[in-house]
């Protein structure tokens, strides 16, 4: 598509300085309700979102609130694009952080505050979104909940026993004739919140060994069907065990959790999530104060109230629950008669099966105990707020707390994650810490709304990403949450206060303290083009993916499953296979909603009507073509019979990394007969298999997912399907009355062009986000059932791609079918096109009208050589006296390492009269900005550049002649915040670079035969004895068929395969691409050294095109010398270190903080074998180190890491990869945990041993 900053851009005085308020205007309005139906695409609403699509604030009120300072941040939000707001109390409110929260928190001058402040957003046409608790988790109402205490006028009662309690078994080994004589191990405890024994039971050992691990209930596997119930007399169980076979006697405690305090309230307890008591008087608290305070706003200015990360968190993966509670399991007094109900008997005596194996019954009661834990939270919390808030007009806001892992999920949501999140009005998630592309977090939100038939869902975002957040940063990260199916963003956050410790709260602000709030505006109309065309839609996703309720029920124990510090080795496989099996199709365009194990069974709890209908899986107008299972250990027989009915029924399911060998009722032996006869091949010895059943059904087993998206595109209508395929690209489809749209987002740093050929017919268009301006796509190709369409994407660009029935008649609509050109700006009625050529040589085009097919291509001679724009600028920080200084392009923190703001850069530049010659025009380009820039040519008004390319016609505004340049650029507050030197500034290079604009007049009859040919990587490192894998495309066009030869020259003794390859494309006058995978063979013996390969292209007769590609030869899989002065060859500073330089073969930099780390670029390094990463570095003080690794089974995470201990001076430090078939993509090292100065002088990945 055409870079939108490039031609025709209109300048605009953008800057009104840098931390001032902008003008407001009466923008408010009334606009759309959040969960409004739509009907078709809107043109309109796009270019002018409604509100309801811009980002909402989370309004941080974290000071001393006064009505003026409230009204004055109202004005700057309208003035900026932002009509929505959270109210979100938060620490430091009522003045002094860590002090005055929890009393000003529902007070009666909070709540009048409230009062006003919806008072001026009705009167403004805002709205007033309410949060449920101070700061976070929800529930224990600023600590009234349990301590009681003042609520807007009235006395709230105290109630010590609701805080939460857990079940935690304390074990013993009685050897057979022995006596067992212990007192009762529960703790008599001030007030009235003592321990209470709820059962202790004797087991039989299965097998010899201990019941006792490192004084924690885990060990050898007991016998469930020996069960005995022990009762206690005077505070003590005697028993003696039989002669024979050892024993385990287990008591099983109930526990008040004291230590656990909701985040930033250390001197404040939670609450219990079993107790409808408790949700009962919090609503009573919260929810009715405010009903009587602005209840009359509700459904109307107030659409919905935040509920933020309820849970269990007894057993919190951080140990903040206690030592004492490590291991446990959620529980709440009266739970044993809970679950004799929900399970039909008496479940206590079998409960050791939570922490052992205890036989065949093992599974079958872990369901049962995570299904009634389920059942108690909906019916105890989730049931009551939802009803409370339908009952008065307004919206329940889900936010779970990890979505990221399926034992975070069993640890904090209870198991079962969908009927945890069934009763809120508009599913939440939020996404804190940073961007890592590969977490599932929108996917799985998205589902939520899918399944449960919810209009919108929401993404609470940039919470903790820190100062260092850029523009660019935010519109990447909003585009990868609507590629995965969000459609409301929330900013988290807008400061009320910055002051003191309020700025290093889970910062940044995105508010008006920050640098780039001047051009927030932009940001919020680009958010609004981003969801706009999706809300209200009906998402078209081909593939449901299971996700496996019972395995996350069943696998492990709680003393494995630790959420995000690790799942183990039973619940960790089957994680790793739901985030790689889900990366897996999103990164071959393969769209798709999870699809619940208890959806699959007909579960009532979930209440959801999924059907069978034509081997589909039906919900509403949803339908799903394929059923994708990753590796799931436990299933249960009513989800199979969904399955099975689907397959027979003509559908397909696709298993991955291995089939259920357990049934969630126990049922194992059917279960395993049942998919034999399904896949065709044995559960427990699962091969891989293809099995076809009546009515074109398909059953595919898969050892690992290698072949995935192949099979299963095979099987389904996908959407879209890229030419030539890449994994960066995300795609959504969604359809609105009869109108088909596609956002289509790069989520690369680096340039796409592919072809994206769509399964719909039509005319299709280019929604541009930026401008929200529409134009029918320039160069496209169409047949009966689907449109070809050629897009050229800027790194992390999004564009959504539309179809709309009627608004072009798709015979009389004139565009190109392939060109070479680097931009199209004009296809006129009578075929006439205007292109934009970056480098001399044959242009061409290939246009299409009704039936018939034009052509014309044109030699471009013009070298287009552009005029360096190195040496000396002149350079200013923009504060009060600070002075001029003349110095090259850099970045300016050696100048002042803290100063964050604006800094302007300007010189002259002789501009010869031929170079600004008519066909030409003029592109300023900046290179590398960190991070805003604004452009301002001989005076006239600046024009803003937010994220890269940083590049912007200037052609009218240059003449021939002295030129004066000026470039403003804004870096982030974390230089001056948090003393992280950030490279900040204009840093080059400049360049003003000539293109040349030609015009073609396309005739019928004509015809065009030209080809490109490039390759990926031109750079590669390879072993001794080893083969680098490299890509080579060809890119063309042909009257019919695009015809040709591929030649490959290597050093001698080197292999390549194939050494050559026939091609032969049909073109018909389209742009067709094809890639040849090319294997590159090193010889054993080969020398360190570079090498180069050449690869030719040719048609017969045609001119050959050749492209060299460098290979390094090295002991290492990949390596990091840096031996070229200022290549940092990929890495970049990560959080908290300056500057990175690379002189003197090292690679350089400081250590600012206590997290200090930097991030390499991305590889490819197969793992089966295991690897070694090896860090060669000078370090100026001792501390310990971590090394991250992300696969593709996931980012960086503390599973994936490996710590070292860092001594001052030089060492090599070496830290291994397991061996694993997920492959390395990325490393993050952080090379200390404080302060101090590193010089790298090598990171190498070696083979394993």
């Amino acid at each position: 598509m055409m870079r939108k900053n490039l031609v025709g851009l209109a300048t605009a005085a953008l800057l009104v300085g840098l931390f001032g308020a902008a003008q407001a205007e009466d923008s408010g309005s009334e606009g759309p309700d959040w969960d409004d139906t739509t009907g078709r695409l809107d043109p309109a609403a796009f270019a002018e979102p409604p509100s309801t699509s811009r980002p909402h604030a989370f309004w941080f009120w974290n000071g001393e609130l006064t009505e003026a300072e409230l009204d004055r941040q109202l004005d700057e939000m309208q003035a900026n694009g932002v009509e929505e707001f959270f109210i979100h109390p938060r620490q430091g409110l009522g003045g002094e952080f860590g002090v005055t929260e929890n009393d000003y928190y529902l007070s009666t001058d909070y709540f009048d505050k409230v009062e006003h402040v919806v008072e001026q957003a009705a009167d403004r046409g805002m709205k007033a979104w309410l949060y449920d608790d101070l700061n976070w988790p929800s529930g224990f109402a600023g600590g009234r909940t349990v301590r009681g205490g003042e609520v807007d006028g009235r006395t709230i009662e105290a109630n010590p026993t609701y805080v939460p309690w857990y079940l935690t078994p304390i074990a013993a080994d009685v050897p057979g004739g022995t006596t067992y004589d212990q007192p009762v191990a529960a703790k008599d405890r001030e007030g009235p919140v003592d321990d209470e024994l709820v059962a202790a039971v004797a087991y039989r050992k299965a097998a010899s060994g201990t019941c006792v691990t490192n004084g924690e209930a885990r060990g050898v596997e007991l016998d469930g069907s020996s069960a005995r119930e022990l009762e206690p007399q005077d505070g003590r169980i005697s028993w003696t065990a039989p002669a024979g076979d050892g024993w385990c006697v287990v008591q099983l405690v109930q526990r008040p959790l004291l230590n656990y305090h909701p985040d930033l309230e250390p001197d404040e307890p939670y609450v219990d999530m079993l107790n409808p008591k408790v949700t009962e008087k919090f609503i009573d608290i919260t929810h009715e104060s405010y009903a009587a305070r602005v209840g009359e706003q509700f459904g109307d200015t107030i659409p919905g109230i935040f509920n933020d990360e309820p849970g269990f968190y007894n057993n919190f993966p951080d140990g903040r629950g206690g030592a004492d509670s490590r291991g446990s399991v959620a529980w709440t007094p009266g739970f044993r008669d809970y679950l004799t109900h929900n399970a039909g008997h008496d479940l206590t005596r079998d409960l050791a099966a939570l922490w052992y194996d205890t036989g065949s019954d093992t599974t079958k009661v872990r369901v049962a105990y995570q299904d009634a834990l389920s059942d108690r939270y909906n019916e105890a919390h989730t049931v009551p707020l939802a009803r409370w808030a339908d009952d008065h007009g307004i919206a329940l806001i889900s936010n779970p707390l990890v979505e990221e892992d399926l034992g975070s999920h069993r640890l904090i949501q209870g198991g079962s994650w969908f009927e945890m999140q069934r009763e809120y009005q508009l599913p939440g998630m939020d996404l804190i810490g940073g961007l890592n592309p590969s977490a599932i977090t929108p996917k799985l939100n998205s589902s939520v709304a899918h399944l449960f038939g919810r209009e919108r869902n929401l993404a609470e975002t940039f919470g903790a990403f820190g100062w260092d957040l850029t523009m660019e940063e935010m519109r990447r990260t909003v585009a990868w949450e609507a590629s995965g199916g969000v459609d409301l963003i929330d900013n988290h956050a807008f400061y009320y206060s910055t002051d003191g410790k309020r700025a290093f709260e889970s910062q940044p602000s995105e508010f008006f303290q920050n640098t780039f709030w001047p051009r927030f505006h932009q940001y919020a109309d680009y958010v609004g083009r981003l969801t706009e065309p999706a809300r209200g839609a009906t998402p078209v996703n081909p593939v449901g993916v299971l996700y496996p309720s019972s395995s996350v029920m069943a696998t492990g124990t709680p003393w494995d499953v630790r959420g995000f510090a690790g799942n183990g080795s039973a619940l960790g496989p089957v994680d790793a296979s739901w985030t790689g099996t889900s990366n897996a199709l999103l990164q071959g365009q393969l769209d798709f909603d999870y699809l619940d194990e208890l959806a699959l069974a007909g579960d009532e709890d979930l209440g959801v009507d999924l059907e069978v209908s034509k081997g589909d899986l039906v919900l509403r107008d949803q339908h799903w073509q394929t059923l994708v299972m990753p590796r799931a250990d436990v299933l249960s027989l009513e989800a199979l019979d969904t399955i099975e009915q689907m397959v027979h029924s003509g559908g397909t399911v696709v298993a991955v990394d291995g089939l259920p060998s357990k049934e969630a009722d126990g049922r194992d032996a059917q279960l395993r007969t049942r998919l034999e006869a399904l896949f065709g091949t044995d559960p427990l010895h699962a091969q891989k298999s293809q099995k076809d059943h009546g009515s074109g059904g398909r059953a595919v087993f898969l050892p690992d997912r290698s072949e995935l998206a192949d099979v299963v595109r095979e099987r389904v209508t996908p959407g879209v399907t890229l030419a030539p395929e890449t994994s960066a690209v995300r795609v959504r489809h969604v359809r609105r009355g009869g109108d088909d749209a596609f956002l289509v987002v790069n989520l690369s740093d680096k340039s796409v062009r592919t072809t994206a050929d769509f399964d719909v017919a039509g005319v299709p268009e280019l929604w541009n986000l930026d401008t929200g301006d529409r134009r029918v796509a320039p160069v496209y190709s169409k047949s009966d059932d689907s449109t070809a369409v050629d897009l050229d994407l800027d790194p992390y660009e999004a564009v959504w791609v539309t179809f709309r029935p009627g608004a072009h008649a798709p015979g009389r609509t004139p565009h190109l079918t392939a060109t070479n050109a680097a931009e199209v700006t004009e296809v006129t009625d009578d075929l006439r096109t205007t292109l934009v050529v970056e480098e001399p040589g044959t242009v061409y085009a290939v246009g299409s009208l009704g039936d018939r097919q034009y052509a014309a291509q044109a030699e471009v001679t013009d070298p287009m050589e552009p005029i360096a724009l190195g040496g000396d600028w002149d350079f200013r920080f923009d504060a009060d006296g600070a002075s001029t200084v003349t110095r090259p392009l850099r970045s300016w923190t050696d100048l002042d390492p803290d100063f964050s703001g604006s800094g302007a850069y300007t010189r002259e530049v002789e501009v010869p009269a031929d170079f600004l010659a008519d066909g030409r025009r003029i592109r300023l380009d900046l290179g590398d900005v960190r991070e805003l820039a604004a452009v301002s040519v001989n005076g006239d008004a600046p024009t803003p550049l937010d994220a890269r390319p940083y590049v912007v016609d200037v052609t009218d505004r240059l003449h021939p002649g002295s030129n004066t340049i000026e470039v403003t650029v804004t870096n982030t507050r974390t230089n001056q915040l948090e003393h992280s030197p950030r490279a900040s500034g204009l840093l080059g290079p400049v360049k003003l670079q000539p293109v040349r604009v030609v015009s073609l007049d396309l005739q019928e009859g004509a015809e065009v035969t030209s080809y490109e040919l490039s390759v990926d990587p031109a750079r590669t490192t390879v072993l001794p004895g080893g083969t680098a894998s490299v890509r080579a495309r060809i890119d063309g066009v042909a009257p019919d068929t695009l015809a040709g030869t591929l030649a490959t020259q290597a050093p001698d003794g080197w292999t390549v395969q194939p050494a050559s390859a026939p091609v032969a494309l049909d073109s018909d006058g389209r742009r067709v691409s094809h890639e040849v995978p090319l294997d590159v063979s090193v010889p054993a013996g080969t020398a360190e050294g570079s090498y180069e390969v050449t690869v030719s292209f040719s048609t017969d007769g045609g001119e050959p095109v050749s492209r060299t590609v460098t290979v390094r030869v090295s002991n290492a899989f990949a390596s990091w010398e840096f031996d070229t002065p200022g290549d940092t060859e990929g890495w970049s500073a990560g959080n908290q270190v300056s500057e990175l330089t690379v002189s003197d073969g090292v690679l350089g930099f400081s250590a600012t903080g206590g997290d200090p780390y930097v991030v390499g670029p991305n590889v490819d390094v197969d793992l089966a074998g295991g690897a070694v990463v090896e860090i060669t570095m000078d370090s100026s003080v001792s501390g310990q180190g971590q090394l991250f690794w992300a696969t593709t089974d996931g980012g960086f995470a503390e599973s994936r890491s490996g710590r070292f201990d860092t001594v001052a001076g030089t060492g090599t430090y070496r830290v291994p990869i397991p061996a694993q078939a997920a492959g390395l993509r990325q490393l993050r090292l952080d090379p200390l945990s404080g302060t101090g100065d590193l010089a790298v002088q090598a990171i190498r990945v070696l083979p394993a041993g």
